[in-house]
């Protein structure tokens, strides 16, 4: 069986967007209810529908009127005639309407003509069986009339062929993995799986495909998603089949690098990785950046046109509750990505994390054995990806230090999310939508406090309350700082606390508890400012706190325009400067937050005696 690639000069296209093409030409098609009209008089190709249905899918219940059908017809008639001739015809028979359209000139028939064909032809050659049903699989650009109203999407024929276009994926994974071809059939398999998640027969098909393409683990895991899946949304078990697909991959011989069967057969359960650190009680704020980050990291997960990974990103000064805000995301999202959460502190503060030893511990969490672990790291990455394809997974990547510590860790999956903490913006990373935090508002400022020690305590001092989180310049981390040590110390006043802040020379020695403490984030801060800034930096902290211009750094630093506005950017990118917004287009003035500036002019600090730390009294 040969199936002609050359498509007819008319051909009307229901198995993806609805369109109407004239020797290869779309058509410009007519009002929304002629369009649903032809939409539906198109799956129901040369039978009579019943003016009531017509009415129900193309307008609505109770919505249109037969006035409003015999006007739509009308219309449709008259775009028919100009656009393509008498090739198709809409007849009124009865109470009903019928379309008139060769089968030749509709993609659906051509489909099914070649289906029943191959039905047909189980002695042919498998190899012209495979290549006359990839061809046909030519006719899909989508779902069947994607883009259509539900009404319309909703229609019996509609799931019928969607139905077909399994089967014809099934018949093709067989006749593939025949030939010694699966890798032709893999790809296709996957992505329709990935919209029919209950359709046993086709994931059966697809561990299949996996298993001959050389991808045992990758084949146990599509099994343990499907189990888990119909364990929980069900309460069944695979099918048959199913489970005789697995145990073939169990029983063969695994290549070096894949699960080891041994530990996969021991395994009873589906193991889903929950690796987000505990959420805090006394969670503050942050209500406008959650919900931009939970509108992104799930809004559009269910989005079948996405072809990547969704990826979000918090970028802030050290102590504005990155992290916090992450982990509380990874928390709220935790029923949208079933399939688990793996989490990695990269220490791009410090000495940052190798992102081969991320992805080893990753693939350990997805149930791959140490020694199965490849060592390339480029092997692990693509290894972590296949793992995780299909996968709903949020994959948290805390404290980066750059875009290319996390480019390895970046899953390949339209199914995964990833949300990303960095005191960069990593704008290098495509696609990433990245909030930006900074200190409280006073008012959340005390709302934290008073979550931590207690609001009737905080409401007898107020006016000490607001000087404390003023004195911790509305800083996240500050504030629970002095939350810790006054509640650990109930009888102590808030004003106590407050006359020690007010001495600048020991404020920073105060914001500190057990392993809590603002002056470790300013001296990692601070390590990334190149050395020949350090002294800019330096000057601008001795005017106080004041607002200056690119002018002012200019003037005071002895650097020309050029350099001062490269000084004034890299300061501003470590977060020890800020801009203030004058409210006049194109003109900013510019402050040294109030922790760095006396970071920069007492830096004290034991931890910083023995490192390199700010040296301004030259």
């Amino acid at each position: 069986m040969i199936v002609d690639r050359i498509g007819p000069a008319y051909d009307f296209q229901v198995l993806g967007p609805l369109q109407v093409r004239v020797d290869g030409t779309a058509l410009a098609l007519p009002a929304r209810h002629p369009r649903m009209l032809l939409a539906v008089l198109l799956l129901h190709n040369g039978e009579i529908i019943p003016e009531g249905r017509l009415l129900e899918q193309v307008w609505g219940h109770g919505v249109g009127s037969t006035i409003a059908l015999r006007t739509a017809v009308s219309r449709l008639r008259s775009w028919l005639r100009d656009k393509v001739g008498g090739v198709a015809e809409v007849e009124h028979v009865g109470g009903g309407y019928r379309l008139r359209l060769p089968g030749r000139f509709l993609d659906a028939a051509r489909f099914r003509a070649a289906l029943a064909a191959d039905f047909d032809a189980p002695g042919t050659d498998p190899h012209q069986r495979l290549a006359a049903l990839m061809g046909v699989l030519e006719l899909w650009h989508g779902s069947v009339l994607d883009g259509a109203p539900e009404g319309v999407r909703e229609e019996s024929e509609v799931r019928a062929l969607e139905d077909e276009h399994a089967l014809c994926l099934q018949r093709l994974a067989v006749l593939a993995i025949s030939v010694q071809m699966p890798e032709l059939v893999l790809p296709r398999a996957r992505a329709l799986a990935r919209t029919r998640p209950f359709d046993e027969p086709l994931h059966t098909r697809l561990i299949e495909l996996h298993a001959a393409c050389g991808r045992p683990a990758e084949a146990l895991m599509e099994y343990e998603r499907l189990r888990s899946r119909l364990a929980e949304e069900l309460g069944i078990a695979p099918s048959a089949d199913a489970q005789h697909a697995y145990l073939t991959v169990l029983n063969q011989d695994l290549p070096s690098g894949s699960l080891d069967r041994s530990h996969v057969v021991s395994r009873d359960h589906h193991v889903v990785p929950r690796q987000a650190p505990p959420d805090i009680a006394d969670f503050t704020g942050r209500s406008k950046a959650a919900a931009v980050l939970l509108d992104h990291l799930s809004g559009m997960l269910d989005d079948a046109s996405r072809t990547t990974a969704l990826i979000a990103g918090i970028t802030g000064p050290a102590g504005a509750g990155k992290t916090t805000l992450a982990v509380h995301i990874a928390h709220r999202l935790e029923s949208a990505y079933a399939d688990g959460q793996l989490y990695a502190d990269l220490r791009g503060a410090g000495i940052p994390e190798s992102p081969a030893h991320v992805l080893g511990r990753f693939l350990r969490a997805l149930g791959v054995p140490k020694n199965a672990v490849p060592d390339d790291p480029a092997e692990r990455t693509a290894l972590y990806r296949s793992l995780v394809s299909g996968r709903r997974m949020l994959v948290v990547l805390d404290d980066a230090a750059d875009e290319a510590q996390v480019r390895p860790l970046l899953p390949g999956s339209p199914t995964c999310g990833v949300l990303m903490t960095s005191w960069s913006r990593l704008v290098g990373v495509g696609g990433a939508r990245i909030v930006e935090i900074d200190r409280f508002d006073t008012d959340h400022a005390i709302q934290l406090l008073s979550a931590i020690v207690g609001h009737e305590r905080v409401t007898a001092e107020t006016s000490a309350a607001a000087e404390l989180v003023a004195l911790c310049d509305r800083l996240p981390l500050a504030v629970r700082i002095c939350g810790a040590r006054l509640a650990a110390r109930p009888h102590w006043p808030l004003e106590g606390l407050v006359a020690l802040l007010r001495d600048e020379h020991r404020r920073l020695d105060e914001l500190s508890v057990a392993d809590l403490a603002v002056r470790v984030g300013l001296r990692q801060s601070y390590a990334r400012i190149r050395k020949e800034v350090r002294p800019t930096l330096a000057r601008l902290a001795r005017l106080g706190r004041c607002e200056f211009t690119t002018g002012t750094v200019a003037a005071v630093c002895g650097l020309d325009h050029g350099a001062a506005v490269d000084h004034l950017g890299i300061l501003v990118e470590a977060r020890f400067v800020s801009v203030v917004d004058t409210g006049q287009a194109g003109r900013f003035h510019y402050r040294v937050d109030d922790l760095a500036r006396l970071f920069v002019l007492h830096p004290g600090g034991a931890a910083l005696e023995s490192s390199e730390g700010p040296h301004i009294h030259s």
